[in-house]
């Protein structure tokens, strides 16, 4: 029972120095800029939060350390584009995700 205490106490004081940093900065009235660092230190992913009725919803431009980019508006994504690879806009990205639910259905269809 000690040793579990012990164990306990240590991942209480220990979890916080390894975990990664997420800042959030005002900018403006309701613009807030996001970094997230990784353990090395580096900024693994940046972009922006507009405060909406007291949600924070990605705006503005996004990127991340894999050479990700991508544009959210009011928290809807208007296009992304991963590294080495095209621009995906919004409504490539609704028929692709239609795509896959048509496709769970019929499977689900067909297992009947």
């Amino acid at each position: 029972m000690k040793t579990l205490i012990t164990s306990i106490l240590l991942l209480i004081f220990t979890l916080p120095i390894q975990a990664q940093e997420r800042k959030l900065e005002k900018v403006d009235d309701n613009l807030y800029k996001y970094e997230y660092v990784n353990d090395n230190g580096q900024i693994a992913q940046s972009g922006y939060y507009k405060k909406v009725n007291g949600s924070y919803l990605p705006h503005g431009f996004w990127k991340d350390n894999a050479g990700t980019k991508a544009e959210f508006r009011n928290g809807i994504m208007v296009w992304i584009k991963p590294k080495g690879k095209k621009k995906y806009t919004f409504e490539e990205l609704q028929i692709q995700k239609l795509k896959n639910r048509i496709a769970r259905l019929e499977q689900k269809i067909t297992s009947l």
